[in-house]
């Protein structure tokens, strides 16, 4: 009897170290992802048109009033193949510019957080 209740034990024990982990994990995962989409889609469409707009149009088609003078033109930040980068890729894109194009680094322009509005932006023009 004595062996069993020191199993029972043993065994209760393991799950009560099993919940918190799961636990643990889910908090992680849920932080995550609050940090993962954190920009301000209105902050970052006011931080596009004033800074992006004159050459990627007002809503990111690539359709601005420099648009016909830039060679090549603007990419279209609606079409799937800029919606299909990564984050990663699109921050790189916009921090360091594009050589041979007209798309310049705007590190010194746009903070991080300008940079999550930004972003958040972008990403509500998927179509």
């Amino acid at each position: 009897m004595n062996r069993c209740f020191t199993r029972m034990k043993q065994e209760n024990h393991m799950r009560s170290f099993s919940i918190v982990v799961l636990g643990l994990a889910l908090i992680m995962v849920m932080t995550s992802l609050a940090f993962a989409g954190g920009g301000d889609v209105e902050k970052g469409q006011t931080l596009f048109r004033k800074t992006c707009g004159h050459c990627h149009g007002l809503n990111g088609k690539g359709d601005g009033v420099m648009a016909g003078y830039t060679n090549p033109p603007p990419a279209n930040l609606t079409s799937q193949k800029t919606q299909s980068k990564s984050d990663d890729e699109l921050k790189d894109v916009i921090m360091n510019g594009r050589p041979g194009t007209s798309m310049v680094s705007f590190k010194d322009a746009i903070a991080e957080e300008q940079f999550n509005d930004l972003l958040a932006y972008l990403r509500s023009l998927k179509p």
